[in-house]
């Protein structure tokens, strides 16, 4: 029998058991890595002057070690150079599979892709003529988060002495992704296996190789378990006619079946959305011959996930047409239209003149949000209506709205002017109350008692809902606000005492908190990290999300730990 060390378990999160220790020296915060709105002005601000060090070249960021390259520093975004320091490879080679993929929170994506490209001196104990290399293994993660741009850079700043076969597969895979067929087809395997025979039958067909690309589609035809979508693409590649999109089948969605369906120009199945990842789902909103309506439904998935920005998301919901009954009542139709009426109502309120109706238009698109779990991305989405939009008693039945979607934007100051104005007004205060704990985050500081007249307002508001649902909400905000250092009674945990059991796991959660003690930053993202893994901020074990905000403020990283904490909470339905 496994025994684990004997020891109470605790009730406070790391942070707040070290509010009285001095900070850590080398801990450094990151570079804004977007610029921000002026909330006077609502204008974009100019970003904070920094230093100006010159251009870093990629070979001045090349640690010794090849394992160690990387394309920033602490002066691009990057964390410093001591990174790894107290982290083994042992421990970077377990850890760095289980890092999160493309649906990851941006929150999560911004820590994990400058982790993965930060330039310093790898973990203790890295060889370079191990396989798969740290740096191939850094590619992979890259590609998952669909950062392109991130695989080519890291990969030309990569000595061929920590390159292989992984390293390979994952730049053609991005290269497919981004449309560079020529640099996909440049290094095709020699090998016999199906996936290579499909990448040179693509390879041969694109490039103009007719004869030969018919030769090997011939070949794929007679391969016992053929590829029936893939061979139908491109047997229009070939010059053959179209079999109707309805009879095309395809089990996994590759990037290979996303160029070949592009360079095609054909549209894939109906149902192939659902099985595609983030950045797969990218290269679908960017493909011509797709319907409009699955290339908008790809493009809110990019979106969300960072992959994409809501200017390009705009674009693309300003290039629908709408018939004129939609636009004549386009609140009525949006609330049943899925991704179509979504458009359907930026639409409208991009066309309408009238303030009032402007404002009700991107109210009603937040409050729709809120049930889909998808406020932030359409906060980003109304952003220029809602900063135009000045606070007003006259708007107070959509101050809540408004202030819900400043929250989601991480801008708590524009917020509290709607909340005033929704408090103030007897028929949208309960409105208000179920927007205390957005309010809270960023209004409590470390050691900073809980409001318990918010609480007990904000409990109110779920007097509607299932007793699982009450429960897990109660669990989300009071780990919440322990972890980012708030002094939470043990009364008020009773709510939460209703959730199921389970928890962290237990190896991953040692690591991390071991970590963060030690001061480790490179050791405390990975477990942090691999810690929260692919699972969705609504599903996520209340204890771990409480204590990865706790251990992100213990390295120095607490505003990142801030904004992981609303986007759980929107993830939550809060």
């Amino acid at each position: 029998m496994t025994v684990w060390p004997a020891k109470p378990v605790r009730v406070w999160p790391l942070a707040a058991m070290l509010l009285a220790a001095p900070l850590v020296a080398w801990a450094q915060q990151p570079m804004p890595l977007t610029q921000p709105f002026d909330p006077e002005t609502m204008e974009r601000a100019d970003p904070p002057a920094y230093e100006n060090v010159g251009n870093i070249g990629v070979n001045t960021l090349k640690a010794p070690n090849p394992q160690g390259v990387g394309t920033m520093d602490v002066h691009q975004g990057g964390f410093s150079a001591s990174l790894w320091n107290g982290t083994s490879a042992e421990v970077a080679r377990a850890l760095l599979p289980r890092l999160p993929g493309g649906a990851a929170s941006p929150t999560i994506r911004s820590l994990e892709r400058r982790l993965l490209l930060t330039a310093a001196p790898p973990p203790d104990g890295a060889k370079a003529d191990a396989r798969p290399s740290l740096v191939e293994m850094r590619v992979e993660r890259l590609l998952a988060l669909g950062d392109l741009d991130g695989v080519v850079a890291l990969s030309n700043a990569a000595p061929a002495a920590v390159e292989g076969a992984l390293s390979a597969k994952v730049q053609r895979d991005a290269h497919l992704l981004a449309g560079r067929i020529d640099q996909a087809c440049a290094q095709i395997p020699a090998a016999s296996d199906p996936e290579s025979a499909r990448l040179i039958t693509f390879c041969q067909l694109a490039q103009g190789q007719t004869l030969q690309g018919n030769l090997s589609l011939d070949l794929l035809r007679e391969r016992q378990g053929a590829d029936s979508g893939f061979i139908a693409a491109a047997e229009v590649l070939a010059g053959l006619p179209p079999v109707p999109n309805a009879k095309i089948e395809i089990v996994e969605l590759t990037p290979l079946h996303v160029a070949l369906f592009k360079a095609a120009k054909m549209a894939l199945p109906e149902d192939s959305l659902a099985k595609a990842s983030p950045v797969v789902a990218r290269s679908i909103a960017d493909n011509e011959a797709a319907p409009m309506d699955q290339r908008v439904a790809a493009a809110e998935r990019a979106e969300a996930v960072g992959l994409i920005n809501a200017d390009d998301l705009r674009k693309l919901y300003l290039s629908l047409t709408f018939a004129p009954d939609e636009m004549a009542s386009p609140m009525d139709r949006a609330a049943s239209a899925g991704n179509h009426g979504r458009a359907l109502l930026f639409r409208a309120a991009f066309d309408q003149p009238d303030p009032a109706l402007k404002a009700q238009y991107a109210a009603a698109a937040i409050d729709m949000a809120v049930a889909r779990k998808s406020v932030a991305g359409t906060a980003r989405v109304f952003e220029p209506i809602i900063a135009a939009t000045k606070p007003d008693a006259t708007l107070s039945r959509h101050a809540a709205a408004f202030a819900r979607a400043f929250y989601a934007l991480g801008r708590p100051e524009a917020a509290a002017k709607w909340m005033d104005i929704a408090k103030a007004d007897v028929t949208t205060v309960r409105e208000a109350e179920k927007l205390w704990p957005l309010a809270a985050i960023s209004e409590f500081g470390p050691g900073q008692p809980v409001s318990l007249a918010g609480l007990a307002g904000w409990r109110a508001s779920l007097a509607d809902l299932a007793p699982d649902v009450v429960a897990r909400r109660n669990g989300v905000v009071l780990g919440i606000l322990a972890g980012l250092g708030a002094k939470v009674p043990d009364s008020a945990w009773l709510a939460a005492l209703p959730l199921p059991a389970g928890g962290p796991q237990p190896a991953l959660f040692a690591m991390m908190q071991g970590a963060a003690l030690d001061a480790r930053l490179g050791g405390t993202l990975l477990a942090s990290l691999a810690t929260m893994g692919d699972t969705p901020l609504d599903k996520v074990d209340v204890m771990t999300l409480s204590e990865v905000i706790s251990a992100l403020a213990v390295v120095g990283l607490a505003e990142d730990g801030r904004a992981l904490a609303r986007e759980a909470l929107l993830a939550n339905g809060i």
